[in-house]
């Protein structure tokens, strides 16, 4: 992308590993991946955004986003700057601000303010509606709008979110009263924390099935929240478990393998053939071969269109999965965009 005026510097954003590496005039960036003796803007911990973080020269990131790296058993890179929401951060040729981003705890989009006068506004993993746990993403005006578009089709509409929590507080009810245990699946980060937080309102007893969740949820807890789970080896789980409780769980193989360790073989194999199980994702939507709830971290596609509109950029650059299809439906609601993969 050129600039309006005859001196402005070329945009140049390319695909590195999981994130982009952006080159503006002679500011060089690299967006949730790394490029040695370059600063690298993380947006959050998971997994999927931090490949070839570590050959940063420095990584700018909130926190929350730290700690929770750390919780998950990731190495966190040595050269840090932290920064808080709406925090300016700079170097030479640009200032970044970082924004809630509304996807996990910490995570951040990032505004970039050229010294020529171009500002960029790169979302990360974002999501448009607050949650138990998270506070929605806003959008800022930019120049240059690089969007996920994990959700970039048009069947890629979610429920309200108080329906989806009313129908998980529904079955969870229906599942206890029937004398069996409710297993919901989440991430570890961001989803599992939500699903502690939505049950524990509910009234409902909550047993944690991972050890990642429950030193995600410490850090959780550090940053403000309050959730009252018990871990699978806390002196009361047992009881819980064979009475009425809501099991929360990354990994039901993992789960189960826990439970054995903790419970002895006889206790656990009743207590696994009581279990049913749902999934919370997005995907689960229109997907009747999963039992679960579309409880998702990301923008539907309303949201991301929404937000795109209210960024009011020049150009849109879109990426994920659906990102062809999104950028397709921006430019018939008259924006400029263009896929980035």
């Amino acid at each position: 992308m050129s600039g309006a005026g005859p001196r402005m510097s070329t945009l140049k954003i390319k695909k590195q590993a999981d994130g982009f590496v952006l080159d503006y005039g002679h500011v060089r960036l690299a967006l949730d991946t790394g490029i040695k003796g370059e600063t690298t803007l993380l947006t959050h911990g998971h997994t999927d955004h931090l490949r070839g973080v570590e050959k940063a020269h420095r990584v700018v990131a909130t926190k929350a986003t730290i700690d929770t790296l750390r919780a998950r058993g990731h190495g966190v890179p040595g050269n840090l700057e932290l920064l808080e929401y709406n925090q300016r951060v700079g170097q030479l040729g640009v200032v970044v601000t970082g924004l809630n981003a509304g996807h996990v705890l910490g995570s951040t989009m990032y505004l970039m303010e050229f010294d020529e006068g171009l500002s960029v506004l790169y979302t990360g993993d974002f999501n448009v509606i607050d949650s138990m746990v998270h506070q929605a993403a806003v959008p800022v005006s930019a120049d240059v709008l690089i969007t996920e578009a994990t959700y970039g089709a048009p069947e890629w509409v979610f429920p309200s979110r108080k329906n989806i929590y009313e129908n998980i507080l529904r079955a969870t009810t229906e599942v206890i009263e029937n004398g069996r245990l409710p297993v919901f699946q989440a991430y570890s980060l961001g989803k599992a924390q939500e699903a502690i937080a939505l049950l524990q309102w509910g009234g409902f007893n909550v047993v944690s099935g991972n050890h990642r969740i429950d030193e995600v949820c410490h850090v959780y807890n550090q940053h403000g929240s309050d959730l009252r789970h018990k871990p699978l080896k806390h002196s009361e789980a047992k009881d819980l478990l064979s009475g009425a409780c809501a099991i929360v769980s990354s990994s039901f193989h993992h789960t189960r393998r826990n439970i054995r360790a903790t419970m002895g073989s006889r206790a656990a194999k009743r207590i696994i053939n009581n279990m049913e199980h749902y999934s919370l994702s997005g995907w689960t939507l229109g997907d009747s071969s999963k039992t679960g709830f579309p409880l998702s971290a990301h923008s539907d596609f309303n949201g991301l269109k929404t937000f795109a509109k209210k960024v009011n950029p020049r150009v849109v650059y879109c990426f994920t999965g659906n990102a062809s299809q999104f950028s397709g439906h921006l430019v018939d609601d008259g924006l400029n965009a263009v896929p980035l993969e």
